[in-house]
C-alpha cells in the first residue's frame, strides 16, 4: 500500500475545486436544512459552504449508506421475452464531508457486501464508481460515542480533509486520491495535519463486551428496554451498518415484474414474516436484542468488527430516548453483580 501524502488546499479555492471535479463527477456535500445537516449534489461550487462545515456540521442525518445500497433500487425486470437485469453502471460520484465514524461503517458494510468470492455487483460496482472525501471532526456532537468503539481515526477514504482554519489539510489515501491531489489548487506539505482532541460525553466499555452479551441473553433488562421501544425503525433507519433488505416484486401496469431492493429493519415486526404469515421474532424484546446484539457482538464475531461506530444516530432519533450506551452500561453493570 502506497504511503499517504499530505497537501493543502486554501479554503476560497475550494468552489473551484468543485467547480473542476465536477467536469467528470457529481460532487455531494452537506448541506444545512430544516435545522439537519444531509447530503446534497453540488450544481456550483459556489453553493459549498465552508464556514457551515467548520462551524456547525458534526453529521449528516442520514448516512452516505445511501449513495452504496439505495433504498427502491430496481434489481431485475421480468417482460414477456424473460428477465432483463436493470441496473445501469452509476455515474462517477463524490461525497465530501463523509466523518471518521461513517468510513468506519462503509468498511462494515464492505465486509458485508463484498465477501470474498460473494460480491454483491450492484453495491460493488456503486462504490468502485464513488470516491469518498472524508472530513476530521472538529467537535463531537452530544451522542457520539465513535471513540468507544474504536472508530474516531478515518480509514478507506479517499481523500481525508482536516479543517485549519483557513484552509484544509489534505492526506490522500487511495491511488485516486493522489490523481486527484496533483490538481494545481493543491500544495504540497510535509506536515500531516493534526486533527482536533474531541471530548465525548457518552462512551461504551468494550471490555470484553461480547461474551457478556452472549451470557446476558436472557437479562430482564431487554424487556424493559420493549417496554419503552416503540417499534418505529428509527434507529435502524439511520444506522451507517444497517444493511438489511427485502425484495419486493410489483407489476406495474402494462409492464413486466419490477423486482426492487428496499431497506427492511429488524425492529419492525414484518420483518421476521415467512411464508404462510408465521414471524418467528413476535416478542418486541427479541427484536431489540436483535439490534443490540448485531450492534455490539454478532459483527464483531462474523466480520471482525463492531457494527456500532458511534455515530449516536440512534440516541438522537429514539422518540423514547433509549440510549444504546446506558443499556450497554446496565449490561455489563448487571453481569459484574452477578459475578461477584
Amino acid at each position: 500500500m502506497a504511503r499517504s501524502k499530505f497537501y493543502v488546499i486554501r479554503k476560497s479555492d475550494f468552489p473551484k475545486l468543485i467547480d473542476k471535479l465536477r467536469e467528470d463527477y457529481r460532487f455531494f456535500a452537506p448541506v444545512r436544512e430544516n435545522g439537519e445537516h444531509n447530503f446534497r449534489e453540488m450544481k456550483s461550487g459556489s453553493e459549498f459552504d465552508a464556514k457551515d462545515c467548520a462551524k456547525s456540521y458534526v453529521n449528516v442525518e442520514f448516512p452516505e449508506k445511501k449513495f452504496f445500497l439505495p433504498d427502491g433500487e430496481t434489481l431485475v425486470e421480468y417482460g414477456s421475452k424473460g428477465k432483463t437485469v436493470a441496473f445501469e453502471a452509476p455515474p462517477k460520484s463524490i461525497v465530501f464531508g463523509v466523518r471518521p465514524c461513517d468510513t468506519h461503517a462503509l468498511d462494515v458494510l464492505d465486509r458485508v457486501m463484498l465477501k470474498n468470492g460473494h460480491p454483491d455487483s450492484f453495491y460493488a460496482a456503486r462504490r468502485a464508481s464513488t470516491l469518498v472525501f472524508a472530513l476530521n471532526c472538529s467537535k463531537a456532537g452530544k451522542d457520539c460515542f465513535c471513540e468507544s468503539m474504536g472508530a474516531d481515526v478515518a480509514v478507506k477514504f479517499d481523500l481525508l480533509f482536516t479543517d485549519s482554519g483557513s484552509e484544509f489539510h489534505v492526506e490522500t489515501g487511495s491511488a485516486k486520491g493522489r490523481e486527484i491531489a496533483k490538481l494545481p489548487l493543491f500544495r504540497k506539505t510535509a506536515r500531516k495535519a493534526n486533527a482536533a482532541k474531541l471530548v465525548f460525553r457518552k462512551k461504551i466499555d468494550t471490555r470484553n463486551l461480547e461474551k457478556i452479551m452472549t451470557l446476558s441473553f436472557a437479562s430482564p433488562i431487554w424487556g424493559d428496554v420493549a417496554n419503552r421501544c416503540l417499534s418505529c425503525g428509527s434507529c435502524t433507519n439511520v444506522c451507517p451498518t444497517c444493511y438489511c433488505f427485502d425484495m419486493p416484486h410489483s407489476k406495474p401496469i402494462g409492464r413486466g415484474i419490477k423486482v426492487k431492493r428496499e431497506w427492511n429493519y429488524c425492529m419492525l415486526r414484518g420483518f421476521t414474516r415467512v411464508a404462510g404469515g408465521g414471524v418467528f421474532r413476535e416478542p418486541r424484546s427479541e427484536r431489540v436484542k436483535q439490534f443490540f446484539y448485531h450492534k455490539l457482538a454478532y459483527g464483531r464475531k462474523n466480520q471482525g468488527k463492531f457494527h456500532c461506530v458511534g455515530c449516536g444516530r440512534c440516541i438522537k432519533e429514539c422518540m423514547t430516548h433509549i440510549d444504546i450506551t446506558e443499556e450497554a452500561a446496565k449490561i455489563r453493570e448487571e453481569h459484574e453483580r452477578k459475578s461477584v
